[in-house]
Protein backbone atom coordinates (compact mmCIF):
# COMPACT_ATOMS: atom_id res chain seq x y z
CA UNK A 1 0.00 0.00 0.00
CA UNK A 2 2.80 2.21 0.67
CA UNK A 3 4.90 1.54 -2.49
CA UNK A 4 1.35 2.38 -4.23
CA UNK A 5 0.87 5.32 -2.82
CA UNK A 6 4.92 6.24 -3.55
CA UNK A 7 3.88 5.78 -7.24
CA UNK A 8 0.61 8.47 -7.15
CA UNK A 9 3.04 10.60 -5.56
CA UNK A 10 6.01 10.27 -7.83
CA UNK A 11 2.93 10.35 -10.82
CA UNK A 12 1.59 13.51 -9.48
CA UNK A 13 4.67 15.39 -9.42
CA UNK A 14 6.43 14.43 -12.43
CA UNK A 15 2.58 15.70 -14.12
CA UNK A 16 2.95 18.83 -11.84
CA UNK A 17 6.48 19.89 -13.35
CA UNK A 18 5.93 18.81 -16.95
CA UNK A 19 2.85 21.47 -17.13
CA UNK A 20 5.07 24.14 -15.31
CA UNK A 21 7.15 23.46 -18.31
CA UNK A 22 4.67 23.49 -20.80
CA UNK A 23 3.57 27.16 -22.50
CA UNK A 24 0.40 27.51 -22.64
CA UNK A 25 0.64 30.68 -24.92
CA UNK A 26 2.65 29.18 -27.34
CA UNK A 27 0.86 29.42 -30.54
CA UNK A 28 -1.25 25.74 -31.17
CA UNK A 29 -1.46 26.15 -35.04
CA UNK A 30 0.39 27.45 -37.81
CA UNK A 31 -0.50 31.04 -39.01
CA UNK A 32 -1.27 30.86 -42.79
CA UNK A 33 -2.93 33.56 -44.50
CA UNK A 34 -5.71 31.91 -46.49
CA UNK A 35 -9.08 33.21 -48.72
CA UNK A 36 -12.32 33.02 -47.27
CA UNK A 37 -14.10 30.17 -49.36
CA UNK A 38 -16.78 26.86 -49.08
CA UNK A 39 -15.40 23.11 -50.15
CA UNK A 40 -15.42 23.88 -53.28
CA UNK A 41 -13.04 27.28 -53.19
CA UNK A 42 -16.70 29.47 -53.56
CA UNK A 43 -17.52 32.52 -51.22
CA UNK A 44 -20.87 32.98 -52.44
CA UNK A 45 -22.43 34.30 -48.58
CA UNK A 46 -22.47 37.95 -50.33
CA UNK A 47 -25.43 39.67 -52.44
CA UNK A 48 -24.81 42.87 -54.55
CA UNK A 49 -27.81 45.04 -54.56
CA UNK A 50 -29.16 46.67 -57.61
CA UNK A 51 -29.06 50.15 -58.20
CA UNK A 52 -27.87 53.12 -60.23
CA UNK A 53 -24.57 54.04 -58.03
CA UNK A 54 -23.79 50.24 -57.89
CA UNK A 55 -22.81 48.87 -53.87
CA UNK A 56 -19.90 46.76 -52.72
CA UNK A 57 -19.10 43.45 -51.59
CA UNK A 58 -16.03 41.80 -50.13
CA UNK A 59 -13.18 39.40 -50.68
CA UNK A 60 -12.23 38.23 -47.43
CA UNK A 61 -8.22 37.19 -46.00
CA UNK A 62 -8.15 35.43 -43.54
CA UNK A 63 -5.22 34.54 -40.53
CA UNK A 64 -5.19 30.66 -38.77
CA UNK A 65 -3.92 30.38 -35.74
CA UNK A 66 -5.02 30.01 -32.18
CA UNK A 67 -3.97 33.33 -30.80
CA UNK A 68 -3.94 36.67 -32.10
CA UNK A 69 -0.56 37.77 -34.58
CA UNK A 70 1.76 40.39 -32.50
CA UNK A 71 2.68 41.58 -36.09
CA UNK A 72 0.77 42.28 -39.31
CA UNK A 73 0.95 39.80 -42.15
CA UNK A 74 0.68 41.67 -46.23
CA UNK A 75 -1.80 39.60 -48.72
CA UNK A 76 -1.08 40.05 -52.13
CA UNK A 77 -3.97 39.31 -54.95
CA UNK A 78 -4.09 38.12 -58.50
CA UNK A 79 -6.66 37.93 -60.86
CA UNK A 80 -6.61 34.46 -62.44
CA UNK A 81 -9.27 32.19 -64.50
CA UNK A 82 -7.72 28.83 -64.02
CA UNK A 83 -9.99 27.94 -60.90
CA UNK A 84 -13.41 29.23 -63.47
CA UNK A 85 -12.33 26.95 -65.93
CA UNK A 86 -12.19 23.80 -63.33
CA UNK A 87 -15.67 24.95 -61.77
CA UNK A 88 -16.99 24.36 -65.26
CA UNK A 89 -15.81 21.25 -66.36
CA UNK A 90 -16.11 19.80 -63.34
CA UNK A 91 -20.52 20.99 -62.89
CA UNK A 92 -20.90 21.39 -66.60
CA UNK A 93 -18.59 19.18 -68.06
CA UNK A 94 -19.17 19.81 -72.64
CA UNK A 95 -22.62 21.86 -71.68
CA UNK A 96 -20.98 25.39 -73.12
CA UNK A 97 -24.17 26.89 -72.88
CA UNK A 98 -24.18 26.30 -68.71
CA UNK A 99 -20.57 27.52 -68.68
CA UNK A 100 -20.54 30.00 -65.74
CA UNK A 101 -18.48 33.32 -66.65
CA UNK A 102 -16.18 36.22 -65.45
CA UNK A 103 -17.59 39.14 -64.47
CA UNK A 104 -16.91 41.48 -67.10
CA UNK A 105 -14.82 43.77 -66.91
CA UNK A 106 -16.27 46.91 -67.14
CA UNK A 107 -19.26 45.93 -64.28
CA UNK A 108 -16.39 46.04 -61.52
CA UNK A 109 -13.65 47.32 -60.28
CA UNK A 110 -10.88 45.85 -57.52
CA UNK A 111 -9.20 48.87 -56.08
CA UNK A 112 -6.56 47.52 -53.52
CA UNK A 113 -4.79 44.03 -55.31
CA UNK A 114 -2.80 44.56 -51.85
CA UNK A 115 -3.49 44.98 -48.24
CA UNK A 116 -2.41 43.78 -44.52
CA UNK A 117 -3.98 41.63 -41.95
CA UNK A 118 -3.38 44.23 -38.73
CA UNK A 119 -1.82 42.62 -35.80
CA UNK A 120 -4.37 41.38 -33.39
CA UNK A 121 -7.03 40.89 -36.30
CA UNK A 122 -7.64 37.70 -37.88
CA UNK A 123 -8.74 38.98 -41.48
CA UNK A 124 -8.98 41.39 -44.12
CA UNK A 125 -11.05 42.75 -46.63
CA UNK A 126 -11.08 43.44 -49.89
CA UNK A 127 -13.40 45.83 -51.73
CA UNK A 128 -14.89 44.57 -54.96
CA UNK A 129 -16.99 47.78 -56.39
CA UNK A 130 -19.92 46.40 -58.61
CA UNK A 131 -22.03 48.23 -60.92
CA UNK A 132 -23.68 48.30 -64.30
CA UNK A 133 -24.94 44.61 -62.99
CA UNK A 134 -28.70 45.52 -65.03
CA UNK A 135 -26.44 44.08 -68.15
CA UNK A 136 -25.99 40.77 -66.96
CA UNK A 137 -28.28 38.37 -67.81
CA UNK A 138 -30.16 36.62 -64.59
CA UNK A 139 -29.78 33.14 -66.12
CA UNK A 140 -25.97 33.21 -66.22
CA UNK A 141 -23.59 32.07 -63.15
CA UNK A 142 -20.74 35.00 -62.76
CA UNK A 143 -17.68 35.15 -61.10
CA UNK A 144 -14.61 36.75 -59.74
CA UNK A 145 -11.71 34.47 -59.59
CA UNK A 146 -8.70 35.14 -57.70
CA UNK A 147 -5.72 33.99 -55.79
CA UNK A 148 -3.17 34.69 -53.39
CA UNK A 149 0.23 36.37 -54.92
CA UNK A 150 3.19 34.30 -53.38
CA UNK A 151 5.47 36.82 -53.91
CA UNK A 152 4.03 39.40 -51.56
CA UNK A 153 2.04 36.74 -49.62
CA UNK A 154 4.31 35.19 -46.74
CA UNK A 155 3.39 31.63 -45.15
CA UNK A 156 0.02 30.76 -46.89
CA UNK A 157 -2.38 27.78 -46.99
CA UNK A 158 -1.93 26.27 -50.36
CA UNK A 159 -5.21 24.76 -49.99
CA UNK A 160 -6.80 27.97 -49.88
CA UNK A 161 -5.23 30.04 -51.66
CA UNK A 162 -7.55 30.60 -54.57
CA UNK A 163 -11.47 31.37 -54.38
CA UNK A 164 -14.29 31.92 -56.98
CA UNK A 165 -16.28 34.94 -55.91
CA UNK A 166 -19.94 34.07 -56.55
CA UNK A 167 -21.56 37.50 -57.71
CA UNK A 168 -25.45 37.64 -56.79
CA UNK A 169 -27.77 40.53 -56.84
CA UNK A 170 -31.05 41.62 -55.76
CA UNK A 171 -33.66 43.88 -55.85
CA UNK A 172 -36.73 44.94 -53.51
CA UNK A 173 -38.40 42.02 -54.89
CA UNK A 174 -36.06 38.67 -55.69
CA UNK A 175 -32.80 37.55 -55.70
CA UNK A 176 -30.64 35.39 -57.26
CA UNK A 177 -28.90 33.76 -54.06
CA UNK A 178 -32.30 31.78 -53.67
CA UNK A 179 -35.24 30.83 -55.46
CA UNK A 180 -37.76 33.39 -54.78
CA UNK A 181 -41.38 32.23 -55.62
CA UNK A 182 -44.36 33.91 -56.06
CA UNK A 183 -47.77 32.16 -55.18
CA UNK A 184 -50.75 32.33 -57.71
CA UNK A 185 -53.95 33.67 -55.70
CA UNK A 186 -57.24 34.35 -56.93
CA UNK A 187 -55.73 34.20 -60.49
CA UNK A 188 -57.17 33.46 -63.85
CA UNK A 189 -55.60 32.40 -67.29
CA UNK A 190 -58.66 32.69 -70.05
CA UNK A 191 -57.65 30.67 -73.17
CA UNK A 192 -59.73 31.20 -76.40
CA UNK A 193 -60.27 28.60 -78.73
CA UNK A 194 -60.92 28.65 -82.34
CA UNK A 195 -64.42 28.08 -82.38
CA UNK A 196 -65.21 31.23 -80.24
CA UNK A 197 -65.36 29.16 -76.63
CA UNK A 198 -62.58 29.80 -74.19
CA UNK A 199 -61.02 27.62 -71.43
CA UNK A 200 -60.77 28.94 -68.09
CA UNK A 201 -57.61 27.68 -65.97
CA UNK A 202 -57.53 29.05 -62.21
CA UNK A 203 -53.26 28.27 -61.64
CA UNK A 204 -52.31 27.79 -57.93
CA UNK A 205 -48.96 27.00 -59.07
CA UNK A 206 -45.69 30.03 -57.88
CA UNK A 207 -44.34 31.61 -60.35
CA UNK A 208 -40.33 32.16 -60.03
CA UNK A 209 -39.34 35.79 -59.89
CA UNK A 210 -35.86 37.54 -61.28
CA UNK A 211 -34.60 40.75 -60.49
CA UNK A 212 -33.58 42.54 -63.80
CA UNK A 213 -32.64 46.10 -62.20
CA UNK A 214 -33.67 48.14 -59.31
CA UNK A 215 -37.37 48.22 -60.17
CA UNK A 216 -37.92 45.40 -62.66
CA UNK A 217 -38.46 41.74 -62.52
CA UNK A 218 -39.06 39.06 -64.86
CA UNK A 219 -41.33 36.19 -64.45
CA UNK A 220 -43.37 33.42 -66.99
CA UNK A 221 -46.22 35.01 -68.81
CA UNK A 222 -49.57 33.61 -67.37
CA UNK A 223 -49.28 29.59 -66.51
CA UNK A 224 -46.40 28.77 -68.89
CA UNK A 225 -44.08 26.21 -67.80
CA UNK A 226 -40.58 26.93 -68.63
CA UNK A 227 -39.64 23.00 -68.35
CA UNK A 228 -35.83 22.28 -66.66
CA UNK A 229 -34.59 25.40 -65.63
CA UNK A 230 -31.05 24.29 -66.42
CA UNK A 231 -32.26 23.76 -69.84
CA UNK A 232 -35.11 26.27 -70.38
CA UNK A 233 -33.01 29.60 -71.81
CA UNK A 234 -35.47 29.03 -75.10
CA UNK A 235 -38.65 29.08 -73.41
CA UNK A 236 -37.81 31.51 -70.78
CA UNK A 237 -37.09 34.10 -73.47
CA UNK A 238 -40.31 33.45 -75.56
CA UNK A 239 -42.52 33.06 -72.85
CA UNK A 240 -41.03 35.79 -70.03
CA UNK A 241 -42.33 39.51 -69.11
CA UNK A 242 -40.78 41.89 -67.29
CA UNK A 243 -42.44 43.78 -64.77
CA UNK A 244 -41.24 47.58 -63.62
CA UNK A 245 -42.33 48.99 -60.38
CA UNK A 246 -42.92 52.84 -60.48
CA UNK A 247 -43.75 55.41 -58.31
CA UNK A 248 -45.75 55.59 -55.59
CA UNK A 249 -49.43 55.93 -55.56
CA UNK A 250 -50.73 59.00 -53.59
CA UNK A 251 -53.93 57.26 -52.71
CA UNK A 252 -52.06 54.38 -51.27
CA UNK A 253 -48.47 54.79 -49.71
CA UNK A 254 -47.92 50.76 -49.56
CA UNK A 255 -48.95 50.48 -53.88
CA UNK A 256 -46.93 51.59 -56.55
CA UNK A 257 -47.94 51.72 -60.25
CA UNK A 258 -46.83 48.92 -62.34
CA UNK A 259 -46.02 48.65 -66.05
CA UNK A 260 -46.46 45.35 -67.75
CA UNK A 261 -43.37 44.67 -70.56
CA UNK A 262 -42.13 41.76 -72.86
CA UNK A 263 -38.84 40.69 -71.18
CA UNK A 264 -37.70 39.33 -75.36
CA UNK A 265 -39.89 38.40 -77.94
CA UNK A 266 -43.50 37.97 -76.33
CA UNK A 267 -46.31 40.00 -77.43
CA UNK A 268 -48.01 41.14 -74.00
CA UNK A 269 -50.40 44.61 -73.65
CA UNK A 270 -51.58 45.73 -70.54
CA UNK A 271 -55.05 45.73 -69.76
CA UNK A 272 -57.09 48.34 -68.40
CA UNK A 273 -57.41 47.72 -64.61
CA UNK A 274 -60.56 45.63 -63.20
CA UNK A 275 -61.31 45.50 -59.28
CA UNK A 276 -58.43 44.30 -57.59
CA UNK A 277 -56.43 42.99 -60.86
CA UNK A 278 -55.39 47.05 -61.16
CA UNK A 279 -51.54 46.38 -62.24
CA UNK A 280 -50.24 47.77 -59.00
CA UNK A 281 -47.84 46.58 -56.54
CA UNK A 282 -48.74 46.50 -53.16
CA UNK A 283 -47.27 45.67 -49.71
CA UNK A 284 -50.33 43.90 -48.41
CA UNK A 285 -50.88 43.46 -44.22
CA UNK A 286 -53.02 40.86 -43.75
CA UNK A 287 -54.36 40.57 -40.22
CA UNK A 288 -56.70 38.21 -38.48
CA UNK A 289 -58.91 39.15 -35.39
CA UNK A 290 -56.42 38.59 -32.75
CA UNK A 291 -54.04 41.18 -34.02
CA UNK A 292 -51.58 38.93 -35.75
CA UNK A 293 -50.20 40.51 -39.72
CA UNK A 294 -49.12 38.07 -42.37
CA UNK A 295 -47.07 40.58 -44.50
CA UNK A 296 -47.03 39.89 -48.41
CA UNK A 297 -45.20 41.29 -51.39
CA UNK A 298 -48.32 41.40 -53.93
CA UNK A 299 -47.85 42.24 -57.84
CA UNK A 300 -51.70 42.84 -59.20
CA UNK A 301 -51.68 42.58 -62.85
CA UNK A 302 -54.32 42.55 -65.79
CA UNK A 303 -52.85 41.78 -69.18
CA UNK A 304 -53.29 39.83 -72.66
CA UNK A 305 -50.34 38.07 -74.20
CA UNK A 306 -49.61 35.54 -76.70
CA UNK A 307 -46.24 33.61 -77.59
CA UNK A 308 -46.60 33.17 -81.84
CA UNK A 309 -47.87 35.72 -83.71
CA UNK A 310 -50.42 33.41 -85.34
CA UNK A 311 -51.79 32.47 -81.62
CA UNK A 312 -55.02 33.74 -79.84
CA UNK A 313 -54.33 36.60 -76.65
CA UNK A 314 -54.67 35.07 -73.30
CA UNK A 315 -55.72 36.80 -70.70
CA UNK A 316 -54.48 36.99 -67.42
CA UNK A 317 -55.94 38.41 -64.02
CA UNK A 318 -53.71 37.33 -61.49
CA UNK A 319 -52.39 38.25 -57.83
CA UNK A 320 -49.30 36.86 -56.94
CA UNK A 321 -47.45 36.71 -53.50
CA UNK A 322 -44.61 36.17 -51.68
CA UNK A 323 -45.07 36.32 -48.03
CA UNK A 324 -41.96 38.09 -46.12
CA UNK A 325 -40.91 38.84 -42.18
CA UNK A 326 -40.42 42.93 -42.97
CA UNK A 327 -38.39 42.54 -39.68
CA UNK A 328 -35.94 39.71 -41.32
CA UNK A 329 -35.70 42.31 -44.19
CA UNK A 330 -34.06 44.96 -42.41
CA UNK A 331 -31.33 43.02 -40.58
Amino acid sequence: MKKLANIVLCTTLITLVSCNEYDFDQEQFKKEVNLLSNNELVYDRQVATLRPEGDTIFLVAGLSGSQPSIEPYTVGILESDSLLKAYNKSNFDIEKDRFAKLLPTECYTFPNMQMEIAAGTSKVHFPVHLKSLEKLSPDTIYFLDYKIDSLKTWNYNPKKRHVLLRIHRKNNYATTKENTFYNYTSSTVVIPKADGSAEVRRPTNANRVFPLTQTSVRLLAGDEDMGDYKKALNNINKKSIALEIGKQLPENPLSNELIIKPYKTIDVVQLTPIGEYDNTYLLNIIKTPDGRATYYKEFRLHYKYRIESTDLYREVKAKLRFEFNPRADKL
